[in-house]
C-alpha cells in the first residue's frame, strides 16, 4: 500500500499506541464488566420462552441471528484514527455505507491463572512475613471442533448484526482476492493455533473458509513479527478498492473470571486473596479500522458476560505451607527470630468441567453481546 506523507506519521503514532494498549488489555481484565445480563440465545437453538426487552431477538424465527442489545456502544468501545490525537472513530463512521469484515479471530482461553501477593515488611518494630496465593484454572470437556463451530456461528451472527445496524456488508466473494494474498497462520481443527500470553493459554480460530491471519502489531497473540508488514499494507489497499470501512475483530472469550487482591505491602494487608469465578466473559475485543483515507483502532473498554451455566468448577489439587511455616515460626521465636517460616503460600488448581453443548450456547451468548454492541456503533452513527 502506498502511504502518503500526510498519513504516515499518524500511522506510526497510532501503531505504537495501539500496540501498547493491546498489550495492557491482554495483561489485565477490565475492572468493570456487564454484571448480570439476561440470556441472549444462540440463533441456532430454540428460542427461550421469555426474553428481556433490552436483548430481544431481531426476529422471532429460530434461524434469526442475535439482534442488537440495547447497550450504549460508546460505553463499551473507544477508537482513534491516525494515532492518539487523531479523530474519534465515530467521526468517520457516517462517511461510508459499506463495511468489509476482512478478518475475524476468536481466541478461546483454555487455561488462566491469578496470583495475589503481600510483600514482607518491617516498620516500627512490626514485622510481617508476607503472603502469596495462586489460583490456576483449566477448561475441560470442550474440543477444538466445538470452538470452531462457535467461531463460525459468531462470524455469521456478526455479519447479520452489521446489516441490522443499517450497513451494507461487503459480500464474501469480494473478499476472496484479499484473503488469497494474506500471509496466513497454519492451523487446522485437529491442530489449532495455540498461544501462551501472560498467565493465559489461548486457542485461536478464524471462521471456516477464512484464513487465520494477523498483522505485525498483534504479536502478543500471533505468529507475526514486528517487520511482517504485508497483511497490514493490504488492508489499506483493499479499503480503497471496496470503498468501505474494513474491520478485523479479534475477540477473547474466557470461561472464567480471575480475581486477585493484587500486589500489596504488608503494611496495609495481611492476607493475599485470589479466586476463579466460573462464567463466560468477553473482556477483550479489538479491531483495526481502515477507511479509504485513514486507519486506526477500536478496542473494548468494558466487558460483557453471560449468566448461562455451562459446567462445574472443581478443585483438583491444593497445597499450602501452613504446617511447615508453623514449625519454623515456633523455632524462630525461641531463637529470637521473627517470621522464620517465611511467607504464607497457597496454591489451588481447579478444572472447569464443561458440557460442550452448553459451552457453545454460553460462549455464543457472550460473543453475541460483544459483536452486537460493536455493530451498534454503526447504527448510532449512521451513514450519510
Amino acid at each position: 500500500m502506498s502511504v502518503t506523507p500526510s498519513i504516515a506519521p499518524r500511522t506510526l503514532v497510532w501503531a505504537a499506541a495501539f500496540t501498547l494498549t493491546c498489550s495492557c488489555a491482554w495483561a489485565q481484565t477490565p475492572a468493570a464488566a456487564d454484571p448480570a445480563p439476561s440470556p441472549l440465545p444462540d440463533a441456532s437453538a430454540p428460542q427461550a420462552a421469555a426474553q428481556t426487552p433490552s436483548l430481544a431477538m431481531a426476529a422471532s424465527a429460530p434461524s434469526a441471528a442475535p439482534g442488537l442489545p440495547e447497550l450504549d456502544p460508546d460505553a463499551y468501545f473507544k477508537g482513534k484514527m491516525g494515532g492518539t490525537f487523531g479523530k474519534n472513530v465515530t467521526e468517520i463512521l457516517p462517511a461510508y455505507k459499506r463495511v468489509a469484515v476482512a478478518g475475524f479471530r476468536v481466541a478461546f482461553v483454555t487455561k488462566d491463572s491469578a496470583t495475589a501477593q503481600v510483600r514482607a515488611s518491617s516498620f516500627l518494630g512490626r514485622d510481617t512475613s508476607g503472603a502469596r496465593m495462586t489460583v490456576n484454572a483449566a477448561l475441560d470437556g470442550v474440543d477444538a471442533a466445538t470452538m470452531q463451530a462457535v467461531a463460525d456461528k459468531a462470524y455469521a451472527n456478526f455479519l447479520e448484526q452489521l446489516r441490522l445496524a443499517g450497513r451494507e456488508v461487503v459480500p464474501q466473494d469480494e473478499l476472496k482476492e484479499f484473503l488469497s494474498g494474506v500471509q496466513a497462520t497454519p492451523t487446522s481443527v485437529d491442530k489449532p493455533f495455540t498461544k501462551e500470553f501472560g498467565a493465559q493459554t489461548l486457542q485461536l480460530f478464524a471462521p471456516t473458509g477464512m484464513p487465520l491471519w494477523f498483522i505485525h502489531i498483534e504479536g502478543p497473540w500471533s505468529d507475526r513479527g514486528a517487520f511482517d508488514l504485508g497483511n497490514w499494507r493490504r488492508l489499506g489497499e483493499y479499503s480503497k478498492k471496496y470503498n468501505a470501512i474494513v474491520v478485523t475483530p479479534l475477540i477473547l472469550v474466557n470461561f472464567v473470571s480471575m480475581q486477585s487482591s493484587g500486589n500489596q505491602s504488608g503494611l496495609v494487608a495481611r492476607s493475599a486473596e485470589a479466586d476463579a469465578i466460573p462464567g463466560m466473559t468477553v473482556n477483550v475485543f479489538m479491531s483495526l479500522y481502515n477507511s479509504p483515507v485513514d486507519e486506526g483502532g477500536v478496542q473494548m473498554t468494558k466487558g460483557v458476560r453471560s449468566n448461562l451455566v455451562f459446567g462445574t468448577m472443581k478443585e483438583v489439587a491444593a497445597e499450602d505451607n501452613k504446617a511447615v511455616k508453623g514449625v519454623f515460626d515456633i523455632l524462630g521465636k525461641v531463637a529470637g527470630l521473627a517470621n522464620a517460616g517465611g511467607a504464607n503460600r497457597a496454591t489451588s488448581n481447579r478444572v472447569m468441567q464443561a458440557n460442550s453443548t452448553d459451552y457453545r450456547v454460553a460462549s455464543l451468548d457472550a460473543l453475541g453481546r460483544a459483536t452486537g454492541t460493536f455493530a451498534k456503533l454503526f447504527e448510532k452513527y449512521p451513514a450519510r
